[in-house]
């Protein structure tokens, strides 16, 4: 006997709690990083841009695939069209945390490089956070933009409805 599936509307709870778990996860390890080895000297110019490049090139790649999602087919029941949305929703939502996230690693790279310090940590983890809280966090502001997505083609998605957002700001 095979488990039924959450009820729609818990489905974006679900999503949230996974996507703070991943968002989570950067963050935790960025701080071990700090707690191993606390010196923080000066790191060098190109460890800093190279983080600044990863926010900026993160903030430009979400917006280009992370929100990417094909029409959906005229004719679509709505149970269908609920179901379809959701798992583009999900799946983009997973991608977008994870792009969020790369700053942070890549900070953490650099940090274990001459001259082995972790203030470029403090560049990246607020920079992540500001992206991750804009672009991947599941909201209705999310969910907006993938229904619009969903629905380029005058197909209606449903989207907000299933995840129970409808009339959320």
């Amino acid at each position: 006997m095979s488990a039924m599936p959450a009820p729609l509307g818990d489905r974006l709870r679900m999503l949230q709690l996974l996507t703070g778990t991943i968002g989570g996860g950067a963050v935790l390890v960025a701080l071990a990083r700090v707690f191993i080895d606390t010196a923080a000297p000066w790191p060098a110019w190109w460890q800093l841009g190279l983080v600044v490049v990863a926010l900026l090139g993160s903030a430009v790649l979400i917006r280009q695939v992370g929100y990417a999602v094909p029409a959906l087919p005229r004719g679509l029941p709505e149970e269908n069209a609920a179901e379809t949305s959701i798992r583009y929703f999900s799946s983009t939502t997973v991608l977008r945390a994870a792009i969020c996230e790369a700053p942070v690693f890549i900070a953490l790279f650099v940090s274990v490089l001459p001259p082995r310090s972790w203030l470029p940590l403090v560049l990246a983890v607020p920079g992540a956070a500001a992206l991750f809280w804009t672009h991947a966090w599941p909201s209705a502001r999310t969910a907006t933009a993938i229904a619009e997505g969903l629905e380029r083609e005058g197909a209606p998605s449903h989207l907000p409805e299933a995840l129970g957002l409808r009339g959320a700001s």
